[in-house]
């Protein structure tokens, strides 16, 4: 029975899509509809259970609704699910997220809103900048850099990308830092260097006016 409301409901649509002076199969839904259990959306009624074709001010869309969710199947097998709290799966039909797929996904270019703050602030003068040494502790002790998970906590949790993004600018801000401070201690060793190489052309100078006195007495 469900197979052939199916059938008329895209039959409807169909109808609706190639018609061009019917109205018949738009702002109606086909479908499993007990009781009238029907809700309103934008002004048209939708079944909890239906397909239908609505027509908006200039164009039409297909509306689907499955009141306790909606899977999309290929060769017998679900291929795309949305749950009733809208999460949306792709090759699982437990989705966790808003979006959760299982395998890889092939893209362009990803964006991701921050809902972290950027870590400019560790450029600010009042920032605790950890001395090299308290990090070499800490490695020692933990076996990975600070404010960055474990290996096991990854395994556990996996990563969340827009925070690890932020976490791993940190680190290289914070690089920057020690970068800045190790190159301004090498220009103070090469300045000493230079005065130590003066002192002692100096040195030797002095050495050897005071070997010709020596021999001239």
């Amino acid at each position: 029975m469900r197979k052939i409301i199916l059938s008329i409901a895209l039959l409807g649509i169909t109808f609706g899509m190639n018609s061009q002076n019917q109205t018949i199969g738009l702002n109606y839904s086909f479908g499993f509809n007990p009781d009238n259990d029907n809700f309103t959306y934008n002004g048209a009624s939708l079944g909890n259970y239906a397909l239908g074709w609505y027509m908006l001010t200039s164009s039409a869309e297909a509306r689907l609704s499955g009141y306790g969710g909606i899977k999309l199947f290929t060769n017998k097998n679900p291929r795309l699910t949305i749950s009733y709290n809208g999460n949306v799966g792709i090759g699982t039909i437990n989705p966790d997220m808003k979006l959760t797929v299982k395998g890889n996904i092939h893209a362009e270019e990803v964006k991701i809103d921050l809902n972290v703050p950027a870590p400019d602030y560790v450029f600010k003068k009042d920032y605790y900048l950890r001395s090299i040494e308290e990090v070499e502790d800490f490695i020692k002790e933990n076996s990975h850099l600070p404010e960055i998970p474990s290996a096991k906590e990854f395994e556990q949790n996996g990563i969340m990308q827009a925070e690890m993004d932020m976490n791993l600018l940190k680190k290289i801000e914070e690089l920057t830092l020690y970068t800045i401070q190790q190159e301004k201690k090498i220009n103070k060793l090469e300045k000493e260097n230079e005065s130590l190489k003066l002192l002692a052309t100096q040195f030797e100078a002095l050495q050897k006016r005071l070997e010709k006195l020596e021999n001239s007495k």
